[in-house]
């Protein structure tokens, strides 16, 4: 996907058209969809014309999906990850930078195994 630039200056996030497939302030590009169509969930990598492309989390060949089939997955609090990030939170105000990096990557790891 081509990402069209203007010649004068940039423009905001908000005055951008939402439905506007060239810029990068898409409003589905590089969100997580429900794509009740299939019923599978993945990233919108562009758009083309009508059609968006999505991939899943962990990789593998994109689909196409109508606009009316895509929902925006909202993420689930989780009480795990805000501790962590209360306790990283602390590490770095203290800092103690190996334990701040230790504590993001539990975070990377219990995302990514408990909430695919």
């Amino acid at each position: 996907m081509a990402i069209t630039h203007s010649h004068s200056f940039p423009q905001t996030p908000e005055r951008r058209r939402p439905d506007d497939p060239g810029r990068i302030g898409h409003r589905w590009v590089g969100r997580v969809v429900h794509d009740s169509e299939t019923d599978r969930i993945g990233r919108v990598m562009g758009k083309v014309e009508s059609r968006y492309q999505l991939r899943r989390l962990d990789g593998g060949h994109e689909w196409e999906a109508d606009g009316d089939s895509l929902e925006v997955v909202t993420p689930l609090r989780c009480e795990y990850i805000a501790r962590l990030k209360v306790e990283r939170r602390k590490a770095v105000e203290a800092g103690r930078a190996n334990a701040a990096h230790l504590l993001t990557l539990a975070m990377c790891r219990h995302l990514r195994v408990m909430h695919p």
